[in-house]
């Protein structure tokens, strides 16, 4: 079996369980905004590539799941806790853009918008509990308190007390902890002896997906990303890009990179920013821990029986960590 390369040919043998998933997510939303009187033609569409779902049916297909209609709703559940964080982290960091469309907040105002992410908090549990298993709705609620948890450590931290692991604990905490639970929930209902090497995997994943997603911040255009670039410089994050370009700079360099905090950054500081990422070393140094957590995640996977689902799985891998979007 040859590993797919394309997203259409890696979401095919599950490709009428993802639309099932953006149905499924549509009628949520359209039940949200019906309380708010809110106007459907500017509604968020269900987009992006809904790779939390994906995951959760790939593992359940590379484990023996032979009905995965049955899995929709919980990948569902995924994905309407990964865009539940999204709703609250747009608020946390006063962003209006989110894939290129205007962000929930900016489309109501920020006291709705953390409403409606608990709305979709709370819609995931109860199709979580359609499953009846007490572990998979621990195990997905202990991912929601990790990515909490991983935004509490840092408020209030200085720039110059962040250390490299510092920033893989927050990778780990605010996105690998979900991708973790989204792969590893099918085994508690097919196969439990895959459970360890599914979770295992989603952690390396998790931490190269937001290792990719920082370092594409400070070295892509806003058309690329569908959002402004260099928009952690702009709000004071400690990524592992901005944390090595941080150690290699100083005196006026460094002290011109702080001043960007809280501004609202013109054409030539992106430009200065994204350059230096690359002079300095910092994104080389970024795309090594990428290839390293890539390599573990592949590693885990190995541990599963061969099967067009597993190859799947691989190339998504493999084009997570290639992105440039």
């Amino acid at each position: 079996m040859s590993t797919p390369t394309t997203l259409a040919q890696i979401y095919e043998p599950i490709q009428t369980q993802v639309d099932g998933v953006r149905e499924t997510m549509a009628g949520v939303w359209a039940d949200a905004l019906k309380l708010v009187e809110f106007d459907f033609g500017l509604a968020p569409k269900p987009g992006g590539k809904m790779l939390r779902p994906a995951l959760c049916l790939l593992a359940a297909g590379a484990i023996g799941g032979t009905e995965l209609d049955r899995y929709v709703r919980l990948a569902t559940a995924f994905e309407s806790l990964h865009v539940a964080s999204l709703a609250h982290d747009d608020v946390i960091d006063r962003a209006l853009l989110r894939r290129g469309e205007s962000s929930l907040n900016a489309h109501w105002d920020n006291h709705a918008a953390v409403l409606g992410g608990d709305y979709l908090v709370a819609r995931a549990v109860e199709f979580l509990a359609e499953y009846d298993s007490c572990r998979i709705i621990a195990n997905a609620i202990l991912s929601v308190r990790r990515m909490a948890e991983g935004e509490l450590r840092f408020f209030n931290r200085p720039a110059d007390a962040i250390t490299e692991d510092d920033c893989i604990i927050l990778a780990r905490s605010k996105t690998a902890s979900l991708f973790a639970e989204a792969c590893s929930a099918p085994a508690y209902l097919l196969d439990e002896r895959y459970r360890e090497p599914l979770h295992a995997f989603g952690i390396a994943l998790g931490i190269a997906f937001q290792v990719v997603d920082d370092l594409l911040d400070v070295t892509q255009t806003t058309e690329q990303l569908g959002k402004p670039e260099c928009g952690d410089i702009a709000e004071g994050k400690q990524t592992l890009p901005i944390m090595f370009l941080r150690n290699a700079l100083g005196g006026t360099d460094l002290a011109r990179l702080d001043a960007l905090k809280d501004t609202k950054l013109s054409e030539a500081d992106r430009v200065w920013v994204m350059d230096l990422v690359r002079e300095t070393g910092a994104a080389e140094q970024t795309q090594a821990i990428i290839e390293d957590y890539t390599a573990t995640a592949l590693g885990e996977l190995a541990q599963l029986p061969a099967s067009t689902y597993r190859d799947s799985i691989e190339g998504l891998t493999h084009m997570l960590a290639k992105r440039t979007s």
